[in-house]
């Protein structure tokens, strides 16, 4: 008689997004317990990875209530293109029911449109306005994905659009009719001549003054010679300075959607339209457009726009459809390479690109480095793909929004979680194939050790995560020594000694698959067998990922004020503000989460500012230097104020003082303890995001192949995810990090237990192009 099948056991080291959505994606399998179990090692006491949020339990008073702020890593709101995160979460909100307020996925959401770029005109700070139109469309059923085609044919329709507004008006309304009709036969002569030099469509000379005459009469001669560029020249107004990008724009509407089945003539055309449109924009600009702030910034979009659009045409990403093509160059010089000034280039468009993917190496906000390819699809699926609204803002922490509605549900399924549990060290078999042992810290003594930790307190009704450990599950001694030593038993630079060290081991069944959810700038220290595996060729590839995927060190702060956003001098509506004072490049009013805390009323703040950006990169030393967090935290925290003492003025003038129209008004700042002056700036919240684990996975040049897919570790029993293994998006957000763990979940299940994953993972390996 045959054994019965005994479930797999699945340990997933690292507790962020990419393990928790492995784990759900798994446990969403009918039938699941069969076939495996799972658990979950995490380090300290709470879940989210860099998506963790901590609520303030510490009160100002021993008679009050604490504050119960948030506490964030950074500044998180999700981009309308997230379908597959999103998607993820609303099946989770509907099968537990929400947490607390947030019963659904649309009271945990709400839309944001507004994002305000900061360009330096005129030696001042000048603030671009864009309100993104809403679609009815919503992340979490999606529906708005259109081909490159399409993207291509929008951005033209979208040129054309501010050329007519900015360029045209300029200089047409004061034309007379002799200027008009001279400009007529100019033009007409210049497209006839055109249409020659390419040998597109060839009539008698004897034609051509008649063809000046007669513009309309144009489709019947060149119908006869081509039929698609005939139709593309219908209707074309040769008074019209855009005639030779309407003429693009009409032969791209009339091509079909795959690229594949076009003649490359017609793509040479276009190409060779837009630069003509373009030699005649720059001639305009230089003689005729009046230079101000209105137009300054509707030229450089269009000068970008058309670079990207011609670059996608030279480099063969139309005919390929990859876009990883271009991951070898830097982004920037791609541009330049494809024609666009070097205004452009420099501007607010572009910087805040770099700042949104923390691309600085280093910490060198001088030196900008970020793949052309990965900028691109970036760039592609925030404007042309999101859902509803561009952006959509979390109502509470990420915390409470996010990880708690997963933690429960998986909980509730059955996934095991250790914490209190870091992994120090993965151990190969002797032929170095396969993992087979784990050795992990066990960190502090639960008082009831059969029972698992339970990490959530309960805060207006909200099951949130706190900013420390609920040192009443440990035991005494142990929480005392953690609590009057301050230990962070998140630091990899922590003096606390782990009370066990415990080794799972794939002989003894403690684990049959391992899903590695613990990011790319920690693996050296834990992954030293797999990087130096000689006997596996894969060891090579190793080394080139821990060493060419290139991490940086963040920042992020929030500071909490009396006034309202009005009262602080803020125009307009609340924004996401981009492309301001490096290094604290992004802020956002987030003021809409204050009723989420519980602040007294005779300290209550009105206004809430996120600020985040990079840092110059310390590096990564030895765990032993024990001092390195308080000496960092410290740096960034002179930096802040710093900002806060020369650059505030501008979006907040009323909240400054007199004697520094520049400089934040300290007195306006909540502090319990009512500090004076510059003082108060300690009773905010400002972290550096130093740890291993912690720091930002940049998107370099020449960096893509470098990364791993989730099943091409080169060891039969593990899997790879995150935002750092190339999961076709390979930027570091939460999307991506969603679309490596469905991609591990498919691997899992395909490979260790032949079932067919049939969930469809949107967006992958840019399947829109």
């Amino acid at each position: 008689m045959s054994e019965p099948f005994k479930p797999q056991k699945i340990a997933i080291l690292g507790g962020g997004i990419a393990s928790l959505t492995t784990a759900y994606e798994l446990t969403s399998q009918p039938g699941w317990e069969n076939l495996y179990e799972i658990t979950i090692y995490q380090t300290g006491w709470r879940l989210g990875g860099k998506c963790a949020t901590g609520r303030n339990v510490k009160p100002y008073d021993r008679d009050r209530e604490p504050d119960y702020r948030i506490e964030e890593h950074g500044l998180h709101i999700f981009f309308g293109f997230y379908e597959n995160a999103f998607r993820l979460l609303k099946q989770c909100y509907d099968e537990s029911g929400g947490n607390g307020p947030f019963s659904t996925i649309e009271d945990a959401f709400k839309p944001h449109s507004l994002i305000v770029l900061e360009e330096y005109i005129n030696q001042q700070w000048v603030n671009l306005a864009f309100d993104f139109p809403t679609n009815p469309l919503v992340p979490w059923q999606g529906g708005g994905i259109s081909s490159l085609w399409d993207h291509i044919y929008t951005t033209i329709k979208f040129v054309l659009q501010i050329y007519t507004q900015v360029c045209y008006d300029q200089y047409s309304k004061t034309s007379s009719w002799q200027e008009t009709a001279s400009q007529q036969i100019a033009l007409g002569k210049e497209m006839l001549e055109f249409l020659l030099d390419g040998c597109i469509v060839q009539f008698p000379e004897q034609l051509f003054q008649l063809l000046l005459k007669e513009p309309s009469r144009w489709a019947t001669w060149i119908g006869n010679t081509n039929q698609q560029i005939a139709k593309a020249l219908e209707g074309l107004d040769l008074t019209d300075e855009g005639v030779f990008l309407n003429f693009a724009c009409n032969l791209i509407q009339l091509l079909p959607q795959n690229t594949k089945t076009h003649r490359r003539e017609h793509h040479q055309i276009i190409l060779k339209l837009i630069d003509r449109f373009t030699e005649r924009l720059n001639y305009q600009r230089e003689t005729k457009i009046e230079k101000n702030n209105y137009t300054l910034w509707r030229l450089t979009l269009i000068d970008l726009a058309l670079a990207n659009i011609r670059g996608l045409f030279v480099d063969g990403v139309v005919d390929y459809n990859s876009l990883d093509i271009l991951d070898e160059h830097e982004y920037k010089d791609w541009l330049r390479k494809h024609g666009a000034r070097e205004s452009s280039v420099n501007s607010a468009f572009i910087r805040v690109l770099y700042d949104l993917v923390y691309g600085f190496p280093e910490g060198n906000t001088n030196k900008p480095q970020l793949a052309a390819g990965t900028a691109i699809r970036i760039l592609t699926t925030i404007l042309f793909h999101y859902n509803g609204a561009i952006m959509w803002k979390m109502q509470a922490g990420m915390g409470e929004t996010v990880i708690t509605p997963l933690y429960e549900v998986l909980k509730r399924r059955g996934v095991k979680f250790e914490f209190f549990h870091v992994v120090k060290q993965l151990h190969l078999d002797e032929e170095q194939k396969s993992i087979a042992s784990i050795t992990v810290g066990r960190q502090v003594t639960l008082k009831n050790p059969q029972q698992e930790y339970e990490p959530l307190i309960d805060v207006k009704n909200l099951l949130c995560w706190p900013n420390q450990p609920l040192y009443e599950q440990i035991v005494d001694e142990e929480a005392q020594k953690l609590q009057d030593k301050e230990i962070d038993l998140e630091s990899h630079w922590t003096p606390w000694q782990n009370v066990e060290e415990i080794t799972l081991s794939a002989k003894n069944g403690d684990f049959d698959i391992v899903v590695l959810g613990i990011p790319v700038a920690a693996l050296p220290s834990i992954c030293d067998e797999l990087i130096h595996a000689k006997k596996n060729p894969v060891h090579q590839k190793w080394q080139n990922m821990v060493t060419k995927v290139k991490t940086v060190t963040t920042q992020g702060g929030q500071i909490w004020l009396k006034p309202t956003l009005p009262q602080l001098g803020w125009k307009l509506s609340a924004p996401v503000l981009g492309a301001y004072v490096e290094p604290l490049d992004v802020y956002a009013d987030m003021s809409e989460l204050l009723q989420r805390e519980n602040w007294p009323s005779e300290q209550h703040p009105y206004n809430v500012a996120y600020f985040t950006g990079v840092i110059a990169d310390p590096g990564i030393p030895p765990s032993s230097e024990y001092n390195f967090p308080t000496q960092q935290q410290k740096k960034i925290e002179e930096q802040a104020i710093t900002f806060l003492k020369n650059h505030i003025g501008h979006i907040w003038p009323d909240a400054t003082l007199p004697n520094n129209p520049q400089g934040l008004n300290w007195d306006l700042l909540v502090d319990f303890k009512n500090r004076q002056g510059v003082e108060r700036f300690d009773a905010q919240y400002w972290r550096v995001n130093i740890d291993p684990s912690e720091r930002y996975v940049l998107s370099v040049p020449g960096s893509t192949k470098y990364r791993l897919k989730t099943d091409e570790s080169g060891f039969y029993n593990l899997y790879l995810i995150g935002d750092w293994i190339n999961n076709g998006y390979n930027s570091g957000c939460v999307e991506a990090t969603v679309m490596s763990a469905m991609q591990a979940t498919r691997a899992i299940l395909q490979q260790r237990f032949d079932i067919k994953y049939t969930k469809e993972i949107i967006g992958e390996w840019d399947c829109w192009l």
